[in-house]
């Protein structure tokens, strides 16, 4: 997919687009610093230690697989939001995998999520093999169920303890969106039973 221009709420612009090998240790670092701003994700900060190396393979691959999506948010040429979409491996259910998103706190409420989430679902609508997106989501994060639901997520069920933050259980919701290719009832493969 190509590069997206979009502008943020209070005026600055901002561009989305898929990440680059050559982006694996920017990418670290903003892991690092976006775990630091939230307890709501599942990686606590300073937790992914791996190397530069493997981040650029684990972006490598996605940029291969016709199932999984590694896209970069950035404003002023740094990465401020990373989304990426892991399809699963499995024949039966390469066409489903899970999405997680993250945005650098000063850029929360701008628009730059929203932005990500579209371009993530047009992919997925284009992709020719991705039907179904799912998501894990801690249930008092409001504003990023709030999101979801804008983009018709509907949510699945409840994990139970799914995260224990300094000594305390918090339930997940399981979210999910079907997705159907845009104008195209011919890359249908499978009959849709409501499941």
């Amino acid at each position: 997919m190509k590069t997206e221009q979009v502008r943020l709420k209070d005026g600055r612009p901002a561009r989305i687009r898929l990440l680059r090998p050559k982006d694996a240790e920017s990418v670290l670092d903003y892991i690092n610093a976006v775990t630091a701003e939230t307890d709501c994700l599942g990686l606590e900060s300073g937790e992914l230690d791996w190397p530069v190396e493997k981040e650029r393979r684990f972006i490598k691959s996605h940029r291969k697989a016709d199932n999984k999506l590694a896209i970069a948010a950035e404003v002023d040429g740094q990465i401020v939001g990373v989304l990426g979409f892991t399809g699963d491996e499995k024949r039966r259910m390469r066409h489903t995998g899970e999405l997680g998103i993250t945005v650098k706190r000063d850029f929360w409420g701008l628009g730059l999520g929203a932005a990500m989430m579209a371009y993530a679902i047009g992919w997925a609508q284009s992709s020719g093999v991705v039907r179904k997106i799912g998501l894990r989501v801690r249930i008092d994060n409001e504003r990023a169920i709030r999101l979801y639901e804008r983009f018709g997520f509907l949510r699945e069920g409840t994990i139970r303890r799914q995260f224990l933050v300094a000594g305390t259980f918090h339930d997940a919701y399981l979210m999910g969106l079907k997705v159907d290719p845009l104008n195209d009832d011919s890359a249908l493969t499978g009959r849709d039973d409501g499941s």
